[in-house]
């Protein structure tokens, strides 16, 4: 019996920091270099001068707050990595580490949000409608896709 719960916790404690992993890769990358998703959802929104202006600084700020907690989350799934590789289950360590990871998963949403209000913001009311359209339409192609199966002109 004991086995079992030592292995069920296992695998929800394995569970928790691949989604942590994910989740921290997918937002990394909308604060890309090139601007990510944010980037390739503004591309089609015929933005001012003006308003590309604001976004880069709206990115540039938000990076400012991202940056330490990537950095922090990076540490932390270290750590985490090299639990457990004596033979030896630490549960508080587990928990405290798994907790820190929720905690700063949480704080990267924040942030996204908050840029994500502070771009809409600048957008005028034609663009958000474009932007609401074409969120939806990338919701629907996503889910009209089959898992494994390449997407249409993807064959390269």
């Amino acid at each position: 019996m004991k086995k079992i719960i030592i292995g069920a916790l296992a695998a929800v404690v394995l569970t928790a920091g691949a989604i942590f992993i994910i989740g921290q890769k997918s937002f990394h990358r909308g604060h890309g270099r090139h601007g990510g998703m944010i980037g390739m959802a503004l591309r089609g929104l015929d933005l001012t001068d003006e308003q590309k202006t604001k976004v880069e600084e709206i990115r540039k700020a938000s990076r400012t707050n991202v940056d330490p907690l990537l950095q922090q989350m990076h540490g932390n799934r270290k750590q985490i990595v090299e639990l457990g590789t004596d033979g030896n289950f630490d549960q508080a360590k587990v928990e405290a580490l798994a907790a820190e990871q929720g905690n700063i998963t949480a704080k990267l949403i924040v942030e996204k949000e908050k840029a994500k209000a502070q771009i809409f913001a600048i957008l005028t009311d034609e663009q958000k409608a474009k932007a609401t359209e074409m969120r939806t339409k990338f919701k629907e192609r996503f889910n009209d896709r089959k898992f494994g199966e390449k997407p249409k002109g993807a064959e390269f």
